[in-house]
């Protein structure tokens, strides 16, 4: 089966902490990693290094390649299946513990969204992210 879209995520480390954001403006929206869709006839590295500074405001640092993992979930009564490429890198740049970003392209248009970034303990990761996203942590 084909899946729905084509999705990268990346693990950003600092040490033994993980990248991660919520949405203050939307607070039922779960912990999450910077990521994305594929556009058509882009290359799944590209796309990972494009949607990580468009999230982030940072450019990665090398981004290695952990995995692939199929992602299924429902949705207005609809079984969906992204198929998610892993990646970890780390920042050169030095990042504030905490800072508030805005994605100016969110998917499926419309206003920008407001990212909250912080830096979690990969542990406490595994706990608190949502949507499957913790899925290849044990790559790291």
């Amino acid at each position: 089966m084909q899946p729905d879209a084509v999705k990268v995520l990346i693990y950003a480390l600092s040490g033994r902490h993980l990248l991660v954001f919520d949405e203050p403006d939307f607070p039922a929206v779960e912990l999450q990693v910077p990521g994305g869709t594929v556009e058509p006839g882009e290359g799944i590295a590209t796309a990972a290094a494009r949607e990580f500074e468009e999230e982030t405001g940072f450019a990665p640092d090398e981004l290695h390649p952990l995995g692939i993992h199929d992602y299924r979930f429902e949705k207005d009564g609809r079984e969906h299946h992204h198929q998610r490429h892993y990646f970890r890198c780390r920042i050169s740049e030095t990042t504030p513990a905490t800072w508030l970003h805005y994605e100016m392209t969110p998917f499926g248009g419309g206003d920008p969204i407001g990212f909250r970034f912080f830096w979690l303990p990969i542990e406490d990761a595994r706990l608190r992210l949502g949507y499957g996203m913790q899925a290849l942590l044990g790559h790291l």
